[in-house]
């Protein structure tokens, strides 16, 4: 009994210690989820690399001071700053090529063999310790590992404006979503605002019925309109606690933790363009970054091209060696022996690939077609910038005339509102016409608002379309 449990005790162990791996299985059919075991995830599924941005509650954060966070903190700026270090990182190992390889090597061996010897087998005892110095360097290759360089390098420009672009648009989403956030903040206090109106209308219908000059109908259509005034505040509250997450989200911090942002009644509202449009479009061409990055993918396969052609050029090397060889060894029925002595051997290699089953032609084809290909997505990326940068440039000066009417339409209906109120309490106009005048009001302001915080997205817009917004975005010192 004691030899059985002392066989199965290990079976039993080993069994147990691969359970977990032997407890997952596919699923068991096609119309249900997977289910796995429950501790497969230990504790339950965490994010391994989750960061959160720290924002104070006491600071008033300005759009530079937020972009500055986001950009500390957000995964994708910091991925294209991971990828332009590895292009950088391959412009080094493309340059190593210039230098000659040298490997120290040191190899020990022993061996105890059996030769014939005429009618017999002789047992060698030998053993043997090599040291030496190895060398290799390509002497000539017709400008292959310059085309090499070039093209690493270029790459290495791509991925730096590719980080420049992530960066651009990093700042856009930042902006907008801030612009946002203050135009649900502004139409949150325009309907605090016309809440706050709709009840004193309402209270001065209250009056005038308890006076015996209004009716109750009159009161009703007060209350009504005090309603909608207190549901179209609840709507703009959750507007902007969804804008409020969307900030954060694009900052990496917790929408939960509450922080505060500028105002836009603080904020300069631009109220003139400063290019043309043509001008515009022209400094898109020189700055935008993704377009100079695809400008540099067609260098570098201007290289790569070079570089297949180089292939059809011979190369020249020399590979050299000096070492130092110790031997011991010792032959059946006689003494053993020691030896030592340097080693070194040089060779001087020209190759030149005849024939290689038409590969290169094939690597000349594929670069030519890449080449062109990333040509082809310059011309694109042109098109694509001057057809936005038109329509940008179109939507910010209609957002400048718009602003204009806004802050006339506000002001006209902010004096009829109130004559309205004022002509009702002398009794010469009725309470139909006076919440008529305050729904005109409280649209002006909705209007006011998404005019002003307009004007700053269009300019924030042409300026992403342009790829100014990359230098000209402010910046901030925060905490």
């Amino acid at each position: 009994m004691s030899r059985l449990s002392g066989l199965f005790l290990p079976l039993v162990l080993i069994l147990t210690a691969f359970q977990p791996l032997h407890a997952q299985h596919a699923p068991l059919s096609p119309d249900a989820p997977w289910q796995p075991t429950h501790n497969l995830f230990g504790s339950g599924p965490t994010p391994l690399y989750r960061h959160e941005a720290t924002l104070d509650n006491d600071t008033v954060y300005t759009l530079g001071q937020l972009i500055d966070i986001a950009e500390e903190n957000n995964p994708s700026t910091h991925a294209a700053w991971a990828r332009a270090r590895a292009a950088a990182a391959s412009v080094g190992i493309a340059k190593s090529e210039l230098y000659p390889t040298i490997i120290a090597a040191a190899a020990g061996s022993t061996f105890l063999n059996p030769p014939l010897l005429y009618k017999t087998f002789v047992i060698q005892d030998i053993g043997a310790f090599e040291t030496a110095l190895k060398i290799n360097y390509t002497l000539v290759d017709f400008g292959a590992r310059r085309d090499e360089i070039d093209a690493s390098k270029a790459r290495l420009l791509a991925a730096n404006l590719s980080f420049n672009n992530e960066q651009l648009v990093l700042i856009q989403q930042v902006s907008s979503a801030y612009y946002k956030l203050l135009n649900t903040i502004g139409l949150r206090e325009a309907a605090e605002v016309n809440l706050h109106d709709a009840q004193t209308v309402e209270d001065a219908v209250r009056d005038r019925k308890a006076n015996g000059l209004a009716t109750l109908p009159d009161l009703l259509e007060a209350r009504a309109a005090t309603a909608k005034a207190d549901y179209e505040l609840q709507s703009t509250l959750g507007a902007e606690k969804t804008a409020f997450g969307d900030l954060s989200t694009v900052m990496t911090a917790s929408p939960t933790s509450p922080f505060k942002v500028q105002e836009l009644k603080d904020l300069v509202i631009p109220d003139t363009m400063n290019q043309t449009v043509e001008e515009a479009i022209q400094s898109a061409y020189q700055t935008r970054p993704d377009l100079l990055s695809d400008i540099e993918h067609v260098k570098a396969a201007d290289a790569e091209l070079k570089y297949a052609h180089s292939a059809y050029y011979p190369k020249l090397e020399f590979d050299g060696s000096k070492g130092w060889l110790r031997a011991w060894g010792q032959q059946e029925s006689y003494e053993g022996t020691y030896g030592k002595t340097y080693t070194y051997d040089a060779k001087l290699s020209l190759t030149w690939t005849v024939f290689d089953g038409l590969k290169r032609e094939n690597r000349i084809s594929q670069a030519k077609a890449e080449r062109a290909a990333a040509e082809e997505e310059v011309r694109e990326r042109e098109d694509k910038i001057a057809d936005h940068v038109w329509g940008d440039y179109a939507d910010a000066t209609t957002a400048l005339q718009q602003r204009v009417a806004a802050t006339s339409l506000l002001n006209a209906s902010s004096e009829s509102y109130n004559a309205s109120v004022e002509s009702y309490k002398d009794g010469v106009r009725n309470i139909l016409d006076v919440l008529s005048a305050e729904r005109d009001l409280a649209q002006a302001r909705a209007v006011d608002v998404t005019a002003r915080t307009q004007v700053l997205q269009t300019f924030m817009d042409l300026a992403f379309r342009t790829g100014s917004l990359l230098t000209d975005h402010p910046k901030g010192n925060h905490p």
